[in-house]
């Protein structure tokens, strides 16, 4: 997570505005297409201000803010919404030197009330991917409402990895739960970025078809819709299977990319991941670990033993939110496996530097 460096002025007199900043090019696109709350840390990036000082400013303004709503806004748990609110977010407009009505114009309709606790707790969807600006923007372009109607019974991740430790590719096949009548997609969301390849390719194989994708070459990004066959009724489940398959050379890069995680915005009853090594090079070590909402390990790391046909497995219950992840040592390197390198999403939680992050 960047965390904003505090500007100190030039002047012994308080700095109550700043007047509209040369904006880059990056920011400038995050302030037509949003989301909200990456677009606001974008902002306050680019300002050099702390929470603190933001904090200040508009208390002077005469529209105070506590550091804890701000935080809130730039994390995605929360949006400004009542009057004064709104009144604050117009002053953080131009205490972040930005143009009047950039940030309001993303906030789109209230939420409604009376949501599920479950729902109502949790993160957006785009706030999984805060740290990642390409794939965040690319959800803002998708219809997602249905995500957070959607409870998670199982699903179960099937990684293969040649002798050389290489992602070759994924089945995951996945079932899950209407909570209201008219539910009929699912997003995916494929990072492959840290590695010097393409963003893998995607095929549906059973309950789904591709509906939207769209890539990002450059960052190594790919999201996606699943169709479902039709439109569920509440109570009523669909069982999705579908690929990833990378190029003839597998994922390649650095040893940091033997890594693997699974993100969860909410809870799922049953998670397993399944690792098919090849039998002939297994690896030297396996181990899986969890990743918790500061962007921590849970626990220390659990070591997975091979079966004869080089086959490992883990498994989780009821759980998230937060990301379950796996590394391993192929047996030709003499390094050891890398501790994770933890950049924050999911509620500032992301698990894994170079890692396959997956949703």
């Amino acid at each position: 997570m960047v965390v904003p460096r505090t500007r100190t002025p030039s002047t012994s007199s308080p700095v109550v505005g700043h007047g509209q900043r040369h904006l880059s090019p990056e920011l400038k696109n995050l302030l037509r297409t949003g989301p909200f709350d990456v677009a606001l840390r974008a902002a306050i990036r680019t300002s050099r201000l702390s929470l603190e000082r933001i904090q200040h400013r508009l208390h002077l303004r005469g529209t105070p803010v506590s550091i804890t709503a701000l935080s809130y806004w730039q994390s995605g748990r929360r949006r400004p919404e009542r009057p004064d609110s709104l009144a604050a977010l117009r002053e953080l407009e131009d205490v972040l030197g930005i143009p009047g009505g950039a940030l309001s114009a993303l906030l789109g309709p209230p939420k409604p009330r009376g949501r599920s606790r479950a729902e109502s707790s949790a993160p957006p969807l785009t706030s999984i991917w805060s740290d990642n600006a390409s794939a965040a923007g690319m959800l803002s372009r998708l219809d997602t409402s249905a995500d957070a109607h959607l409870t998670r019974l199982s699903q179960h991740d099937v990684l293969d990895i040649d002798g050389a430790g290489k992602q070759r590719g994924l089945h995951v096949r996945q079932l899950v739960q209407a909570e209201r009548n008219g539910v009929d997609r699912w997003v995916t969301v494929f990072d492959n970025s840290g590695t010097n390849v393409a963003p893998p390719a995607i095929r549906t194989l059973n309950g789904c078809h591709l509906g939207q994708v769209l890539s990002d070459h450059e960052n190594g990004v790919v999201v996606a819709e699943l169709l479902f066959e039709r439109a569920l009724e509440k109570g009523e489940t669909a069982l999705l299977e579908y690929e990833i398959a990378h190029g003839p050379e597998g994922l390649v890069g650095t040893d940091q990319d033997h890594t693997y995680s699974r993100r969860f915005r909410l809870p799922v009853r049953e998670y397993l991941v399944e690792l098919r090594f090849d039998p002939e090079n297994p690896p030297a070590r396996c181990e899986n670990f969890t990743v918790c909402s500061d962007g921590s390990e849970r626990e220390a790391p659990s070591s997975m033993s091979l079966d004869s046909r080089g086959r490992t497995h883990a498994v989780a219950l009821d759980f998230g939110r937060g990301s379950f992840c796996v590394r391993w040592e192929p047996a030709r390197s003499t390094a050891t496996i890398p501790a994770a390198r933890l950049p924050h999403a999911l509620d500032e939680e992301d698990p894994g530097g170079h890692a396959r992050r997956f949703r």
